[in-house]
């Protein structure tokens, strides 16, 4: 199962964590996977080149055996907001088809 974390701290998201496969199909073939993977990625690469985010404020940790990917953002702003919101739809569109595979949970610092 893959496990979907929300991290948020004063009204805006500033990361998420990912950690888990879904096990929905055979390891190259998982849909559901790939889709959480693209959507966690985007999320990940959006941050410098759309919110402009630097290196400097962007923490991430991956380990792609596991599953586990990991991004916090020490400076947010709108566009930060808007990219995990819209990781947030992808990752909701996704349970309303795979929610056996799927599991979204929220934190607020």
């Amino acid at each position: 199962m893959i496990n979907v974390t929300m991290h948020k701290s004063n009204d805006l998201y500033d990361g998420f964590v990912v950690s888990g496969h879904s096990e929905y199909g055979t390891i190259g073939t998982d849909i559901v996977c790939a889709a959480v993977s693209i959507l966690s990625y985007t999320a990940l690469n959006s941050m410098n080149l759309v919110a402009g985010i630097s290196n400097s404020d962007i923490t991430y940790d991956v380990e792609e055996d596991t599953g586990f990917l990991k991004i916090k953002t020490q400076r947010n702003n709108e566009k930060t907001d808007v990219i995990y919101r819209n990781f947030l739809v992808g990752i909701k569109l996704l349970l309303e088809d795979y929610n056996n595979y799927i599991t979204l949970n929220y934190e607020e610092v």
